[in-house]
């Protein structure tokens, strides 16, 4: 971002969106490459990626008014670790 935004939460939460959303990327650029993973497990880094964006333009839309969007956040966060860790 070439902005002058003032760091607040608005801001912590979509750089936290962010960060998360590039490992997710990372996740399925290993995927792409054969690198051990099975089908099942690269469905379900793309919906963590699909949460992510709907979260993420959500955000946008209101601003982050709605409460519940942390709490999606912390949900789809879950998602990814059991996921990783083939939990998932």
């Amino acid at each position: 971002m070439g902005e002058d935004v003032p760091a607040g939460p608005r801001t912590e939460f979509f750089a936290r969106i962010q960060r998360f959303a590039d490992e997710i990327l990372d996740s399925l650029h290993l995927a792409s490459r054969g690198k051990d993973v099975d089908d099942k497990e690269v469905r379900a880094l793309r919906s963590v990626l699909l949460k992510l964006l709907r979260i993420w333009d959500k955000a946008l839309l209101e601003g982050q008014r709605d409460p519940r969007l942390e709490e999606m956040l912390q949900g789809v966060g879950k998602q990814a670790s059991l996921t990783k860790s083939g939990e998932g």
